[in-house]
């Protein structure tokens, strides 16, 4: 009768699988260990990257506000500074005369001005004017040869360049005109009605007459006799071999103007108010 053996056939290979079981727990507790390990430290530095990342930005914008209020503040003092630039001198002169004192008309006045110069609407600001004064001085006609006299030697230029600025500034002022006649050239000037009644008179420097005869302003360099739209005056001019005479006939948005070559001339000339020719 044979024997059964109850256990392992092979004692000795036995002892090798269960040895080789437990090695194989012990790579796979390893394994999990340093994973765990790897997962930590990745979680770690991401969080350091994305607080990194985010002080990154938070510093940018403070940087680029900074820029931001850098650029601004040259552009208000920019601003500032214009708010504070002169007129020019015909427009400067001119405000003082309508408003001798400071008050809030003058600074809204001059605040206008300014705008219409800034976009090169010079004829635009010499109307605004030229209505402005009219509304202080009630539209006389002896105040436009005061400020022809006292204010348009002011203007940039030649009488040529003062009798545009006046067409501009009659825009505003009302219904009249102004004869500039220039002093080279001319020996003698006289006015009087259409008539030919009283010659009329030289008003003195720095008045604005209340005569209805003293209608010739001198200045320096020219004569300006004012007239009313419509009305009908003549001159009689003699001239001299200093120089070419003219004459500028100017109403509100035109001017006529007539040249005599140097020499002891004399002439008549009629001045119609009511047509530019």
């Amino acid at each position: 009768m044979s024997k059964f053996y109850d256990g392992h056939p092979y004692p000795s290979a036995a002892g090798y699988v269960r040895e080789k079981s437990g090695k194989r727990c012990l790579v796979h507790k390893i394994a999990i260990g340093v994973f765990f390990v790897l997962t930590v430290t990745l979680a770690a530095g991401t969080v350091a990257y994305r607080a990194a990342a985010a002080e990154e930005i938070t510093s940018g914008d403070i940087t680029a506000g900074a820029a931001s209020a850098d650029t601004e503040t040259p552009q208000t003092e920019s601003e500032d500074i214009s708010a504070d630039v002169l007129l020019p001198e015909i427009f400067e002169v001119s405000l003082n005369m309508i408003y001798p004192n400071e008050s809030p008309k003058k600074v809204q006045l001059k605040n206008s001005l300014r705008d219409l110069l800034a976009v090169g609407s010079e004829k635009e600001a010499a109307k605004m004017i030229g209505a402005a004064m009219a509304g202080e001085r009630k539209k006389s006609m002896a105040y436009i040869g005061y400020y022809c006299r006292r204010a348009l030697p002011y203007v940039n230029g030649g009488l040529g360049e003062r009798a545009g600025f006046l067409s501009w500034f009659l825009s505003g002022y009302g219904k009249f005109g102004v004869v500039i006649l220039s002093k080279e050239g001319i020996d003698k000037v006289m006015a009087t009605g259409r008539r030919r009644g009283e010659f009329w008179r030289f008003v003195e420097d720095g008045k604005v007459p209340s005569n209805k005869l003293d209608r010739i302003y001198p200045s320096s360099d020219a004569f300006y006799i004012p007239f009313a739209a419509g009305e009908v005056f003549i001159l009689d001019i003699i001239g001299s071999d200093s120089g070419e005479a003219s004459l500028w006939k100017v109403l509100p948005g035109g001017i006529n103007k007539k040249t005599w070559s140097a020499g002891n001339w004399e002439r008549e000339i009629t001045v119609r108010g009511d047509r530019l020719y």
